[in-house]
Parts: C-alpha cells; structure tokens; sequence
C-alpha cells in the first residue's frame, strides 16, 4: 500500500495511533536522553496509564523539553 511506513516507521507509527485512539491526543515524550528503542515503547507503555495519569504527564512532558533546551543552546553557544 502506498504511502504506509515499513520498518522502524511502522513499528513507531501503531503505538502512537493507539494512543492518541485512546487519549484522542497525540503522544508527547521528551526525547533527550532517550534511545530509539525507548521512545519507540514509550506510547505503548503509556496506553495503561489512566486519563488522569496522562494528563499530569503531558502537562509535565513539555516543561522537561524546555528545562533542557536552555541548557543545550548553552553549550552550543560556548563552542
């Protein structure tokens, strides 16, 4: 079928539909620090949670990306 992933895409794409089927948002994680194979588990791991559970997390998730980034810009700026 066109235009539907194979491989690593495939693999990413099913956990992030069930969630965002079940949560009726898309999945939001901070990637820093994570491997290929934990942000690839991370939706399904997340699909157990409750609502309430969820929205703490995505609440949290965006302010963990914005703790780091300054850091980063930092570090870039330095070299």
């Amino acid at each position: 079928m066109a235009g539907v992933p194979e491989g690593p895409e495939a693999e990413m794409l099913a956990p992030n539909l069930a969630y965002q089927e079940g949560f009726g948002r898309v999945f939001l994680v901070c990637a820093a620090g994570r491997t290929g194979e934990r942000m690839r588990d991370a939706p399904r791991e997340r699909l157990g949670d409750t609502p309430e559970q969820e929205r703490g997390i995505v609440r949290d998730e965006p302010g963990e990306t914005n703790r780091i980034r300054p850091a980063r810009l930092a570090a870039v700026e330095e070299d």
